[in-house]
């Protein structure tokens, strides 16, 4: 009827606001996460899982340390680059295959119609990860590294909570990266699994033997790169502001190829018609 009220489910009336969007946002992506990755499968397969191969690592490298290190002080140097290292099993490996699933699933194509842009879902989707990860590498800092490295090292790394935060925020990205690129084709196990290994081999996690120098570039665009070398820095009693912020902007970068890459699958979709990449 002429001058009657709209309804109060409107559009012109229910607009949530972007703060509420990302809130509901947020709440659907951790129930999802919890419906799909139980307590149970945490605390029995993936902690276990990290705690292991930190110390598989660490005393890997201890047995041939380094010309200018003893056993204990290379010891320390690798527990500490692999306890930030455990954390992409979660934060790349993890967040890769979130994209692909949703693809797989047919929950993906709808976004392309929605109000919400598609990469702001697919971050919101993997960021559980990144809390998953981080819990990840405290826990096999605290249960490894009374054992391999002793607790006043154990200490100075639990002090360093900050650090390894921003290392799993970036290394999200990395994975989520990962996870876009796998939309455009089917190889996200072979996406996600080489990206952790060159991690691994690149970032300092352990300690590499010598590598030609154009790795020392490929290594600077990784996530974790900096933010082990500002671990090792804040145990010298060091600054590492500037490693923040060097990790910081390659977090920036791998965020950016997630637009890319998810802007480059939206248009195929449109094209062809279907989300399927292959």
């Amino acid at each position: 009827m002429p001058g009657a009220a709209a309804p109060s489910n409107s559009p012109e009336t229910s607009d949530p606001g972007p703060l509420r969007v990302t809130r509901e946002l947020l709440r659907f992506s951790w129930r999802l996460y919890l419906a799909e990755e139980t307590p149970q499968v945490l605390l029995l397969s993936k902690i276990p899982r990290a705690v292991l191969q930190a110390v598989f690592y660490t005393l890997l490298v201890g047995l041939q340390p380094a010309a200018d290190l003893d056993v204990t002080a290379a010891r320390e140097t690798a527990f500490t680059g692999v306890s930030a290292f455990v954390m992409c099993l979660s934060t790349v490996v993890g967040a890769s295959g979130v994209q692909p699933l949703d693809r797989d699933e047919r929950t993906l194509a709808p976004l392309l119609v929605g109000r919400v842009p598609v990469p702001r879902v697919l971050l919101a989707r993997c960021l559980p990860y990144a809390a998953e990860g981080l819990l990840l590498s405290l826990v096999t800092v605290i249960l490894a590294g009374l054992v391999l490295t002793g607790p006043a090292t154990v200490a100075q790394l639990l002090a360093c909570t900050g650090v390894y935060t921003v290392m799993a925020l970036t290394s999200l990205c990395a994975g989520a990266a990962v996870g876009a690129l796998a939309l455009l084709g089917r190889s996200e196990l072979l996406y996600g699994n080489a990206a952790l290994y060159l991690i691994l081999v690149l970032s300092g996690a352990v300690p590499a033997p010598a590598l030609p120098g154009w790795t020392g570039t490929v290594a600077g665009l990784l996530p974790l790169t900096h933010g082990i070398e500002a671990l090792h820095r804040s145990l010298d009693g060091e600054p590492v502001a500037g490693q923040l912020l060097a990790e910081l902007g390659v977090g920036a970068l791998w965020l950016a190829a997630v637009a890319g890459l998810v802007r480059l699958w939206s248009a195929r979709t449109r094209r062809h018609g279907h989300a399927d990449g292959g």
